[in-house]
């Protein structure tokens, strides 16, 4: 659907970051956004913006904080978002090392399933091949 052939028979949930645009017009339902865009950097009011950032501010998370996250994406599948995108995969890899962030991923999967929504995660050419297949295999 976003990228180059399926997996398994469905649209892939590992997306190249750079197709994030095309998939929030693509998808038609409520959105939940995890990503290091500012507020407003998204436009489209379909879309529930979680912020991930080490700045202080009112609408920010920090990225160590992965329970506020969890809950906020509870809170708004629980209101109906029927996709999730995770767009700070990176960042939270950073900040909260591998095995930390991989379960985190692999529970917001589970809610979502839980949920019947859909859940992606965009990641650039800078994550090892390693990584993305353990990724992959817990998303899709």
């Amino acid at each position: 659907m976003f990228l180059k052939g399926k997996i398994r028979g469905g649209p892939q949930k590992v997306l190249d970051y750079r197709v994030l645009p095309t998939v929030l017009r693509a998808l038609p339902d409520r959105k939940v956004l995890i990503t290091r865009k500012m507020p407003g950097e998204v436009p489209d009011s379909d879309v529930v913006h979680i912020w991930v950032t080490r700045v202080r501010h009112p609408q920010a998370v920090e990225p160590t904080n992965l329970y506020v996250i969890e809950q906020r994406v509870w809170d708004s599948l629980s209101k109906g978002a029927r996709n999730v995108i995770l767009d700070a995969f990176e960042y939270l890899l950073l900040e909260n090392g591998l095995e930390r962030t991989l379960r985190f991923v692999g529970k917001l999967r589970d809610m979502t399933l839980l949920s019947n929504s859909n859940f992606y995660v965009t990641v650039s050419d800078g994550v090892d091949e390693r990584v993305l297949a353990m990724l992959k295999r817990i998303v899709e």
